[in-house]
């Protein structure tokens, strides 16, 4: 790693970024701090250069961190993701061509060719239905959450997972 124009080494690298991946859902600054504190506490990081060593080691945090959201978007709860059929329909005969799921879903769940599809139902948050709510048409329908429940149940059973 270079830090200060200096090639350094660091130890227990693999370490610091796990700890530091556990506060994956706090903000940047928090994890700025944890990913601070587990390097000091495996190495020498003189307090004139801590921000140089941080600025080495955000990047390659940042990294990590998004093969990690990657990997636990795989599953919910323990259960393939691909084995859960939460997701949006949208019904061609309402939809208008608004683009208001596309322009709501910050998963990137549809896009839009003339109408708006859903090209990637499994990025597709389970149990939330909030771009249901933006389509002024009524357009996106899903699974009843108790249809939801029962699925999840029969998952949980097929994955051997407790509730």
């Amino acid at each position: 790693m270079i830090v200060g124009g200096l090639e350094v080494g660091i130890a227990g690298i693999g370490q610091i970024m796990d700890d530091t991946l556990e506060y994956i859902d706090e903000s940047d600054e928090v994890q700025k701090k944890v990913l601070l504190a587990r390097l000091k506490t495996h190495n020498y990081v003189p307090s004139s250069s801590e921000a140089e060593y941080l600025r080495a080691l955000w990047p390659e945090y940042k990294k990590l961190r998004v093969q990690r959201r990657e990997q636990l978007e795989c599953t919910y709860k323990g259960i393939p993701r691909e084995s859960i059929p939460w997701y949006p329909k949208v019904d061609p005969k309402k939809c208008t061509g608004c683009t208001s799921c596309v322009e709501f879903c910050s998963q990137g769940v549809f896009t839009f060719d003339g109408v708006s599809r859903v090209t990637k139902p499994y990025k597709c948050v389970v149990g939330k239905t909030s771009c249901r709510s933006f389509c002024p048409e009524k357009a996106i329908i899903f699974p009843t959450h108790s249809e939801l429940k029962e699925t999840l149940a029969k998952l949980r059973e097929r994955y051997s997972l407790k509730e």
